[in-house]
């Protein structure tokens, strides 16, 4: 298993379908719902990321890059400890695991993922 490379990478957007039909003429990318407010994409079978619906797209939020790491508790202690901060706690994300937010010293936002199979 790899850990600390990029799993996942988000986008906001404010209308799903719209989205949905430009990334998918843009770069052929085939797409699954996740949630209500969340579809998932890739090429082929190979995950690439999620569209998620906002109300408002905020600047310096999105795409958002999440990473795959070993021990999330851990990963969010190190970042604090680093002059980093906690953003998001850890919460679920159904099927797939936990994660969080950390934003580094500058304020960029670093999404964690901790897979359940990685438990």
């Amino acid at each position: 298993m790899t850990y600390h490379t990029v799993c996942h990478i988000e986008i906001e957007v404010t209308d799903l379908d719209r989205a949905q039909a430009f990334y998918e003429a843009l770069f052929s990318w085939r797409f699954s719902p996740f949630t209500p407010d969340m579809v998932v994409f890739g090429v082929g079978d190979d995950h690439i990321g999620g569209l998620m619906r906002v109300d408002t797209v905020a600047p310096g939020r999105s795409p958002s890059v999440w990473y795959r790491v070993k021990d999330l508790d851990a990963s969010i202690a190190l970042a604090t400890a680093h002059g980093g901060t906690l953003s998001e706690p850890r919460s679920e994300v159904p099927g797939v695991g936990w994660s969080a937010v950390v934003s580094d010293p500058e304020g960029n936002r670093i999404g964690l993922v901790l897979f359940t199979e990685d438990v």
